[in-house]
Order: C-alpha cells, then sequence, then structure tokens
C-alpha cells in the first residue's frame, strides 16, 4: 500500500510528494521520461508490504526501459499471474513486478485479471501512451486534472492543488454531495478535477493529449437461479476461506478491526486458523450501553479468537476532534459519522502492523443494513401506498426520517428514480428553501447519470432488490465508505483489506437469487448460514449494531452553538451559497425534536469543516 503521483509537463517535486509520504513511510523516490515533446514524472511512496528490499521500490521500469509503473495497493493473485510469464527474468518478489510485466505482455486491458486492491500509473514509451487505472470496487482511489498539454494525477487531491490545480469549488458537486452525501466518480467537490471510477482505466495519448475512460469489467451480471441451498453454503464457506487465505498475502504481520457483528467475527475465524503468529484485533467504541458501543460484543469474538485484543473508548472530545480534523485526510467533504471511529481505531493499530483486514464490503452485496428490507416492503406495497397522499403520510412520520425518504420515493413509478428518491438527503424542496437564488439559477444537476450506466446492466435481470444491491455495490460503496477506509487507514501508514470484496467471492455473491441475501427479515442469510462452520450461534445471531454515535443528539445540545455559529459567520461556505434563515430553521426544529433532521444538519456540518480545511486556513 502506497501512494503515486505523475504528470505530464506539469513540474512536481519532492515537496509536493511529501504531502503522501503517510502513505508510505518506508521509500520515496521521484523518476523522470522525455517523451517526444512531453516530459513524464512519477512519483512514490512505498509502505513496504511485499518485498520488503530494493527491487520493490517505485518508480518501478522494465529492463528495457521502455515501460514503467507506479502502484498503489495489493493483487494477491499475482503469484498465478507470474506462472502465465514464463520468460520474464523476475529481479524481486513483489506483485508490482508482476503487473509492470503482465500489463507489457498482455494489455491494458487484462487489468481485469487483477484480483486485488490497487490503482496504478503505466508508462508505455514506445505507444506514447499513459494510463491510469482503479481496481474492479473501488477500494483504490486516484484523481485527475488535465488541460492543454499538462495532466497530473495521485492517490490523493492535495497533490494536485500543490501542482497547482485550481481551487475551485464545482457547483454540481455540491449539489450531488447534498443529494447522496458524497460525489460518485467522476466527480469531486473541485471543479476540473475527476476521480477515476471503479472498474476503469483511462487512456492518454502523449501526443495528442486527449484522454479516454474505458471499463475493463468483463463480467455480465448473471442470475443462478437453480443452485440449492447446501450447495450455496458450501461454495460460499469455500470461495470466503479462499478469500481471507489469498489476503494474508504479506511480509509483514496483518490484523484485523473487529466489531461487535458477525463479520469481522468471520474473518477473524479464518485469520487465527491460518496465521502462524498470534492476531492482533482493534476494538473502539462509546462509553455507555446501546448501538454506539461494541466493546461487549468485540471482547467476547476476540475471546473466541483467541487474539491479542486492544480495545478503548472514544470520548465525545476525541470524536469531535477526530472529525474536524479529519477532512485534512478525506480531501472531500464526506459526511459519514463513523469516520472519528475509524481514525481512532486505525491510530490504535499504527506501530503494531501495517496491515489489517475489516468487514468493509460484505453489506451491500448481501442486503445487510435495514434499507434492504424496506426496499421489499416498497416494492410490495407500492401500488396500495401510493393512494395515500404524500402529504398525509409525511406529516403522519414527522419525526421518522427514514419513513420520510421512504414514502417520498413512492410519488416515483420508474424504479431508478424510486432508487434516488431514497438515496436523496437533501429533496429537491429542501434545496430550493436551502440555495440562495443565484445558486438556484446556475444548478440543474441530474444524479441519475451517474447511476444509469449500472442500473442498465441489470434492470431486465432480477429482482428490484437485488437491483439496488448492484448499484450500491458500484456507487456508494467505492466512492464514500472505501474512499474514506482508504484516506483515513492511509493517514496512519496502514493497508485496509477487504476480503468480502474479492473477486471470486463477488462474482458467485452478486450470481445469488435474493431468497440467499434477505430471507424474511433475516438480512445476509447465507453468510450466518455459512458462519455455522466457523462460529457458535450466539456470535452469528447477536443482533447487529454498526457503529452509531449520540450525534443526533449532540445537534441538541453540545453542537448546537458551534452549528448555530458557523450557520451565520459571514466567512464560512454557507455564506456564499445558503439560506441562513433556512439553516437556523432545521437546527431550531431538530433541537425541538419536530424533526430528525441528523443527517441534513451533518452534511452542512462537514462541508463548513471541510471549506475550514481548505480555504480558510492560510
Amino acid at each position: 500500500m502506497c501512494g503515486i503521483a505523475g504528470s505530464v509537463n506539469q513540474p512536481i517535486n519532492e515537496t509536493t510528494l511529501d504531502l503522501i509520504h503517510h502513505r508510505g513511510p518506508d521509500f520515496q523516490s521521484l523518476a523522470r521520461t522525455e517523451i517526444r515533446d512531453s516530459r513524464v514524472t512519477f512519483g512514490h511512496t512505498r509502505l513496504s508490504i511485499l518485498d520488503l528490499s530494493p527491487t520493490g521500490n517505485q518508480p518501478m521500469y522494465s529492463v528495457c526501459g521502455k515501460y514503467a509503473i507506479v502502484f498503489n495497493g495489493e493483487v494477491y493473485n499475482h503469484l498465478e499471474l507470474r506462472k502465465k510469464l514464463p520468460g520474464v527474468c523476475f529481479q524481486g518478489t513483489s506483485d508490482t513486478e508482476t503487473l509492470l510485466y503482465y500489463i507489457r505482455e498482455y494489455g491494458i486491458d487484462r487489468v481485469d485479471d487483477f484480483n486485488g486492491i490497487f490503482a496504478l500509473g503505466y508508462l508505455d514509451t514506445e505507444a506514447g501512451k499513459l494510463y491510469l487505472v482503479r481496481d474492479h470496487f473501488g477500494c483504490k482511489p486516484v484523481y485527475y486534472y488535465q488541460e492543454a498539454d499538462r495532466m497530473v494525477f495521485s492517490s490523493e487531491l492535495k497533490v494536485l492543488l500543490q501542482a497547482g490545480v485550481p481551487k475551485a469549488i464545482n457547483l454540481a458537486a455540491l449539489d450531488t454531495l447534498l443529494t447522496l452525501r458524497y460525489n460518485p466518480a467522476p466527480g469531486t467537490i473541485f471543479a476540473g478535477i475527476q476521480k477515476l471510477g471503479a472498474g476503469t482505466y483511462l487512456t492518454y495519448d502523449l501526443a495528442t493529449h486527449c484522454s479516454r475512460q474505458t471499463s475493463y469489467r468483463k463480467r455480465a451480471y448473471r442470475q443462478n437461479t437453480t443452485i440449492g441451498e447446501g450447495e450455496a453454503i458450501e461454495e460460499y464457506q469455500r470461495l470466503f476461506e479462499r478469500a481471507v487465505e489469498r489476503q494474508l498475502l504479506s511480509d509483514v504481520p496483518v490484523g484485523l478491526f473487529l466489531s461487535g457483528g458477525l463479520d469481522s467475527a468471520m474473518i477473524g475465524r479464518v485469520m487465527a486458523e491460518k496465521l502462524d503468529y498470534p492476531l492482533h484485533t482493534f476494538t473502539v467504541g462509546f462509553r455507555g450501553d446501546g448501538n454506539f458501543n461494541e466493546l461487549p460484543d468485540a471482547q467476547r469474538t476476540a475471546e473466541f479468537l483467541g487474539s491479542r485484543h486492544h480495545a478503548e473508548f472514544i470520548s465525545k472530545e476525541q470524536y469531535l476532534g477526530y472529525f474536524r480534523r479529519s477532512f485534512y485526510h478525506t480531501e472531500e467533504p464526506i459526511a459519514e459519522p463513523t469516520i472519528p471511529a475509524l481514525y481512532h481505531v486505525a491510530k490504535m493499530a499504527a506501530g503494531r502492523v501495517k496491515v489489517v483486514m475489516s468487514g468493509q464490503g460484505a453489506d451491500e452485496p448481501m442486503a445487510g443494513y435495514k434499507r434492504y428490507y424496506g426496499e421489499v416492503l416498497l416494492a410490495k406495497y407500492a401500488p396500495l401506498l401510493k393512494w395515500i397522499p404524500y402529504g398525509l403520510s409525511s406529516r403522519l412520520f414527522r419525526s421518522n426520517e427514514t419513513m420520510q425518504r421512504g414514502l417520498y420515493s413512492l410519488q416515483f413509478s420508474n424504479e431508478l428514480e424510486r432508487f434516488l428518491a431514497i438515496y436523496q438527503i437533501f429533496s429537491d424542496a429542501q434545496k430550493d428553501q436551502l440555495y440562495r437564488p443565484e445558486l438556484r439559477q446556475q444548478l440543474s444537476t441530474n444524479i441519475g447519470t451517474y447511476f444509469e450506466q449500472f442500473y442498465g446492466e441489470v434492470r431486465d435481470k432480477s429482482t428490484s432488490l437485488n437491483h439496488l444491491l448492484y448499484l450500491d455495490t458500484r456507487t456508494m460503496l467505492p466512492d464514500n465508505l472505501l474512499l474514506f477506509n482508504d484516506k483515513i487507514t492511509m493517514a496512519h501508514s496502514i493497508e485496509n483489506r477487504v476480503p468480502f470484496l474479492d473477486m471470486e467471492l463477488m462474482a458467485f455473491v452478486e450470481s445469488l437469487p435474493v431468497k440467499y441475501k434477505l430471507r424474511g427479515r433475516t438480512r445476509k442469510y447465507l453468510p450466518k448460514r455459512a458462519a455455522e462452520k466457523w462460529l457458535p450461534p450466539e456470535l452469528i445471531h447477536r443482533k447487529k449494531r454498526g457503529f452509531e454515535t449520540p450525534v443526533v443528539d449532540w445537534f441538541r445540545t453540545e453542537l448546537y452553538d458551534e452549528l448555530y455559529g458557523l450557520f451565520v459567520r459571514p466567512d464560512g461556505l454557507a455564506a456564499q451559497y445558503f439560506e441562513s434563515a433556512y439553516l437556523l430553521r432545521l437546527l431550531d426544529e431538530h433541537r425541538a425534536g419536530k424533526r430528525n433532521y441528523a443527517k441534513q444538519l451533518f452534511i452542512l456540518y462537514a462541508l463548513e469543516l471541510w471549506y475550514d480545511n481548505f480555504y480558510r486556513k492560510v
């Protein structure tokens, strides 16, 4: 796991590269190549995990000198790929060297063969092409900016900004952020800067200085409607165990972020069976009872695993401090309450391990969230519920934000439009009141364009629930959850691996009928059945908590004054774009308990803190 950077006809120096030193504190280097009228610079900061020797250092050039690579991540099947390169005399044992020659031999389209988490830049001097690639599910980000004959790219936005890219706010992305709570690729909050989509590569022509994006995903969506339950359980167990074992590929110890839930417990059990050294596990929680304290559950799981367990409470002061600082690392104003907890647990793990596994990616393809049961109910009863006027039903569930969004979505007969309505945090009607008139006139964002490609791949296949799971896995997961997981763990020089997103396992999971994902009210039905091989019933059927915070109450109490001050200050983001009277009304109605506006307030809070990090600090 590392940091990558590069440019065409745009200076990048060691000072610029130092901005991502945290992603790779073990080695850092820049290399420059002249191709016709272009100067290509590759930069790399290395976190040594495979092949700890200098033969794994980057930027890495082929022996012939015609090809170069900067690579961030891990490709777990690289030893299998090496067997397809019998004519190569490898200098070391790193996956980077495997990929360098594999792409040279088989072409850029064959990155589809890579099973792992990765972002890379690849230079072909003979063809005069520069390629940027992001992994299948978007675990590793890559940003880029191009103008005229210049281009710059990196794992993090701060490199692009330091290299001279303008820092203008992308108003369409601001609108999307207020709708979805994140910006799906290719958009970012900075005008002109794009992030590569998951499962995509970019080709930059050094002769014409033009680029194009190509999806390299070759696996079509197919449903296996004939597989029996016993066969499905057995195959899931085989593929899951293989995924965890595959991701233990490392020349340094691997630890585990352990929650109180099923997913990390399953990973931990297989890890404990396969490792020949003690397993270190890490958990964080708030004091008190409720869904914001997973420590007792995680402790019982750790005792079962026999791990060396590290657990800490996070105080309110720590939580808010981490959240305020986190935007320097996330760089995009992602409004996720779990970010400070991840920051704390990554800080705990730093110094003990360089690599951890986590259960990220288990819920989206396997219907792990409550809202997926809600989708089944909406799809079933939509014709009946549509007869109830929205204004009446909305008043009946005035303080239930989840019900509000579900009822709002029933106004749309098109399935994709209904999904998008469920996603919305700020509705169109709310944004009409939120935006200043001059901003409303400039915006005509259609968030459906972000989802249409993926929805088209499944539209006529399977059920509405499988459609929604497919969309979430390819939109919200890569550009929200996986994005901040990468940024926050790498801020502490830790690689976060996600076995549930193994390519073979995911191909199998997405082929399954919904009855193996959601049965009655039982979410993640098949993983729970499969877990019987490794875990006792009390761990499998323990109530899912997630990681919740008391932030709903904090906006009514301790954070009320801070939010009020942010909303009325003359030099903040809100003062430029939003109606302060409407902001204060949201805040007061939330404090009075008339409506639950926690999600909306959290986005607005995140935006102001992000703005402080990137615009108000000198």
